[in-house]
């Protein structure tokens, strides 16, 4: 049987099924169809919407708070950004002995020239020379631009030669 065939067979049998009731059950069985169609509709479409809505209205102070705070960050991330910073010290071989020795390091060689430096070290403790490395970088900003360590058999001490550059403008 095809669909439309199968369609109005089911037409016919509704119909026949409504005939034969009398006024009152029709009356009684359309009530019934509306209030199951409505409570669908209630189920189905409004109560979720309802039920969303109250708990976005819940959460809706803490994302303002959360919003407040992260415009509040913005502006200040901006105020700080827009503050030039002092160029720090320009590096000296006597800067940097000073701070070698302030980690109980001692260079093997050191030059500096201009914004270059070249540091040697035999036998050093790993940690004060990454200590060390650190503190050039928060105090002079100081990066590394080349580095070459190796190991020795000792826990902690190493070789290593380091070629570091001083950023003295922010441009850069």
């Amino acid at each position: 049987m095809s669909t439309s065939k199968h369609i109005d067979a089911l037409k016919q049998q509704a119909a026949a099924f409504w005939n034969e009731r009398n006024k009152r059950e029709q009356n009684m069985l359309a009530a019934g169809i509306v209030v199951v169609v409505i409570t669908l509709f209630y189920m189905l479409l409004i109560d979720p919407a309802m039920s969303g809505r109250s708990g976005l209205e819940k959460k809706l102070p803490a994302l303002r708070q959360q919003s407040a705070e992260v415009q509040m960050l913005a502006r200040e991330a901006q105020a700080l950004g827009s503050k030039a910073t002092a160029p720090p010290p320009a590096v000296t071989r006597e800067s940097l002995e000073a701070t070698l020795g302030g980690k109980g390091l001692k260079a093997q060689n050191l030059a500096v020239t201009g914004e270059l430096i070249k540091v040697q070290f035999t036998g050093a403790s790993f940690a004060a020379i990454v200590e060390w490395l650190g503190e050039l970088q928060r105090n002079l900003r100081i990066t590394v631009l080349d580095a070459n360590v190796e190991a020795q058999t000792q826990a902690d001490i190493v070789n290593g030669t380091f070629t570091l550059r001083q950023q003295r403008s922010d441009a850069e």
